[in-house]
């Protein structure tokens, strides 16, 4: 989808449920675009041989379950479509796959925060914690025809943000879209400089890279930032929300995005949102960092 030089691999951890098949809609549309490949990877444990017993599934009909969604998948989306079973835990043995394959990108079905499935939003933030790949995290709505024509990145002090706005303006160029910067709101004089900076430079990258950006800043009225990032987008129409991960909070348990990210991936607005982790090479992408 993003690469320069090959198809790109997008990987898509499978359940036989609804939100895993939103994944696999979303992960496809994408793929077709770009004459992409899509794999989807099914964890076996206790849990899942649990979940497709009660679905009606037994381990020796699982192969042939996923083989035919395939092929249905590839028929009814034009793109070529693969499947992987592993055994383990789904917090080692995606990002296993996902590293081992080189994979471009990762799409995941979440259940929200009202979800009483495997894959909550801290769940999919653990995930993509191991995977040298950045997700994209949906819901249940269905992806847009056009595919992502309206990006919101929300900004604030955090300076790890690089690759974020490198895979942003790759997304946005693949698409044609517009972005639309959302900078945080700080009374401290010293963040809210950090904040400015942290602006400055994503607009200047955005623009040398031929990306159409626009900046709006966040009001202290508006109350809490990831809220209104979601009203803000909701607002536009948005298409997706790009946000990177907080190295600085990794010991927080169960987390590596942080509370922030793990709300905003939650959404009621069910916008998808993209996950870059600091480490994601950009070599590939077609955009241009690295003169920065």
């Amino acid at each position: 989808m993003l690469s320069k030089q090959h198809q790109d691999l997008i990987v898509v951890p499978y359940d036989f449920t609804p939100e895993a098949d939103s994944a696999v809609n979303h992960a496809s549309s994408m793929a077709k675009v770009g004459k992409d490949k899509v794999a989807l990877i099914h964890i076996l444990n206790s849990e899942s041989r649990f979940n497709i017993k009660k679905k009606g599934i037994t381990e020796v009909q699982l192969r042939d379950k996923l083989a035919q969604i395939c092929v249905e998948n590839t028929n009814s989306h034009g793109v070529e479509t693969v499947f992987e079973i592993r055994e383990g835990s789904i917090f080692t043995s995606i990002s296993d796959y996902v590293n081992e394959e080189k994979a471009d990108l990762v799409v995941l079905g979440t259940h929200g925060v009202y979800g009483m499935q495997r894959f909550l939003g801290a769940d999919v933030l653990r995930i993509l914690q191991g995977c040298h790949a950045p997700g994209i995290v949906v819901q249940m709505k269905a992806p847009d025809a056009d595919g992502y024509s309206s990006i919101v990145v929300p900004i604030d002090e955090n300076k790890f943000g690089k690759n974020k706005l490198a895979y942003a303006s790759a997304v946005a160029k693949y698409f044609d879209a517009s972005i639309c910067i959302y900078a945080d709101y700080s009374s401290d004089k010293a963040l809210s400089a950090t904040i400015a900076n942290n602006v400055r430079f994503a607009k200047e990258l955005f623009e040398k890279n031929g990306v159409k950006v626009t900046v709006v800043q966040h009001e202290e009225a508006k109350g809490d930032f990831p809220k209104a990032v979601v009203r803000h987008a909701t607002a536009i129409s948005a298409d997706l929300i790009v946000i990177s991960s907080r190295p600085d909070e990794v010991n927080i348990v169960d987390l590596f995005f942080g509370r922030t990210e793990e709300e905003l991936i939650n959404n009621e607005a069910m916008i998808p949102v993209m996950c870059v982790n600091p480490h994601q090479d950009l070599s590939h992408l077609n955009t241009n960092v690295f003169s920065w």
